[in-house]
């Protein structure tokens, strides 16, 4: 049997009327994760496996991760940053399909709540935690107005992260704020990747104001990140964005490597250096 009609006779059986799927099969074991599709969020099928397999299997999560992804659904550019940033490759719009010469009995495992629009992480850090009043009250300490300030405390926040003689065991030491065009901070995300390798600052962000207000990032925001926003954040911050015509990125630290390089930001000329 081929891959794709594998992959189509799967999509079937875990298929359900109202829901995108997403899949990845390892040694005979199907990981899965469904997405309810009258949901309007900053998540999908794959954002939800992704997210889940490292939350629930962060000892396997590499191997498993190095199969190709499966899903019903189109790949967005937000899925497709996440693949990229902590996956291999994957594949969309998978039509469902019964295949009556599949025979193999396999172990499925779902990820996480089908119902639910974003997967229920366990790795978020104590640093995420911080209620906005508090964060309102210690920028006015800092008196932050300008962009230039905004990353400067920014970058004040980030330096709340632990950090260990091994690094890779700890988050690293990166932030995000987001701020109203009327200068209001409405969410903000802190590193939290140690072992859940999607919690960057800017996914934390993101999840943190979608759970506190629904909607999307109004136009005339403006997000501050510490570090270049990767891929897998950038897709996430386009697709949640009102007017991608109004929005706007500043950051201070180039990260080097390909994960950060021609993001859709990029290519929209949505982001912007800044002199730390």
């Amino acid at each position: 049997m081929s891959a794709e009609k594998r992959a189509r006779h799967l999509a079937f059986l875990l298929n359900k009327d109202t829901f995108q799927v997403a899949f990845v099969e390892f040694k005979g074991k199907v990981y899965y994760s469904h997405f309810p599709k009258a949901s309007i969020a900053p998540s999908s099928a794959v954002v939800k496996l992704l997210q889940g397999l490292f939350d629930r299997h962060v000892d396997h999560s590499f191997f498993i991760l190095r199969q190709r992804i499966f899903t019903t659904a189109p790949l967005s550019e937000m899925c497709k940053g996440m693949i990229k940033v902590v996956a291999k490759r994957a594949s969309g719009d998978i039509i469902p399909e019964r295949d009556s010469e599949f025979q193999e009995s396999l172990e499925f495992i779902q990820i996480d709540s089908a119902a639910e629009a974003l997967s229920n992480v366990s790795h978020l850090n104590a640093e995420n935690k911080m209620s906005l009043a508090k964060l309102t009250e210690w920028l006015r300490s800092e008196k932050a107005t300008t962009n230039e300030e905004f990353l400067k405390a920014a970058h004040a926040l980030s330096m709340q992260v632990p950090r260990g003689e091994v690094l890779h065991d700890h988050d690293r030491n990166i932030a995000a704020l987001l701020v109203s065009k009327d200068g209001e901070v409405l969410s903000y995300g802190v590193n939290s990747n140690s072992k859940n390798k999607t919690l960057h600052a800017e996914v934390n962000l993101i999840h943190r104001y979608y759970r506190e207000h629904g909607g999307k990032i109004p136009s005339g925001s403006v997000l501050y990140s510490t570090h270049k926003p990767c891929k897998m954040c950038a897709g996430m911050i386009y697709e949640w964005m009102e007017n991608s015509a109004n929005i706007k990125v500043y950051y201070s630290v180039e990260e080097s490597g390909g994960l950060s390089s021609q993001t859709v930001l990029d290519r929209l000329g949505l982001n912007q250096q800044l002199p730390s």
